[in-house]
């Protein structure tokens, strides 16, 4: 890479969640490395490299690992957008990852044939602890200035999931004290813990079914909406949240740079 320094790995999962990005970054040249898209440029002369995971925690955990053993980054940052899991973070807010947990990872009641099912009973199993994203990170972000954006800090909850249930989202606050919930940062979280590369995750918020308001994105209110969910945050409605994130993201490595 440039001058042998080690690149900054920006990770978005679907097009919306990278187009901007593919704007703002000097790119040079693109890689497809068994199916995963990486582009590889510059910021103010520093190595980037954007990479497009796609959806889900095996798809991130994929392009995770094969991003640190291919380019031996110095950071990554995993962004995109999530639902809100509390009242007071709306839609375009900005969650900074301080840690990150499984929200999807269940040991059931025991109930016999025809006695229905209760996630309300369930319980998380072991593997859903928080992992920590890396102090150093954090700290950037917190030294930030002339941000035009809501921060909040916490903890994002990630899994194979989307919750549109607000008793069941309210539970899993409850439970695990989650901010927001998406759909990749627990599997970077985890990998770049295991290999000891830092990271950090932001999430900007599309929609709030906790609020049940329209302003929020709420999935209620949304006209002749597509009950198929993952056709569902493909629409034009959860662009402007994907945008900003990556437009914050570029904001915070510009910062990062700095202290590099």
């Amino acid at each position: 890479m440039n001058n042998n320094k080690q690149p900054i790995i920006i990770q978005g999962a679907m097009d919306m969640e990278v187009e901007e990005l593919l704007k703002l970054v000097d790119i040079k040249k693109e890689e497809d490395i068994n199916g995963f898209k990486f582009y590889i440029g510059r910021i103010n002369e520093y190595p980037i490299i954007i990479s497009q995971t796609q959806v889900g925690v095996i798809n991130a955990s994929m392009a995770t690992l094969i991003a640190i053993q291919k380019y031996n980054p110095i950071a990554i940052i995993n962004q995109g957008i999530a639902g809100s899991h509390v009242d007071y973070i709306h839609r375009n807010d900005i969650v900074i990852g301080e840690k990150g947990v499984n929200i999807n990872s269940f040991i059931t009641g025991i109930k016999n044939k025809d006695e229905g099912s209760n996630p309300f009973e369930w319980q998380f199993d072991t593997r859903s602890i928080e992992i920590d994203a890396a102090n150093s990170l954090i700290k950037v972000a917190k030294n930030m200035e002339n941000v035009q954006f809501n921060l909040f800090y916490g903890i994002l909850g990630g899994g194979d999931i989307f919750d549109r249930e607000v008793d069941r989202i309210k539970w899993i606050h409850e439970k695990k004290n989650t901010l927001c919930e998406d759909n990749e940062s627990i599997a970077v979280y985890t990998i770049c813990d295991r290999l000891n590369v830092k990271c950090i995750g932001f999430r900007t918020i599309t929609n709030n079914e906790v609020t049940q308001k329209e302003e929020d994105g709420a999935t209620i209110t949304r006209k002749n909406i597509d009950k198929n969910a993952n056709r569902m945050i493909f629409k034009e409605h959860d662009e402007s949240p994907a945008i900003i994130s990556q437009r914050f993201t570029i904001q915070y490595v510009n910062e990062l740079i700095k202290n590099i």
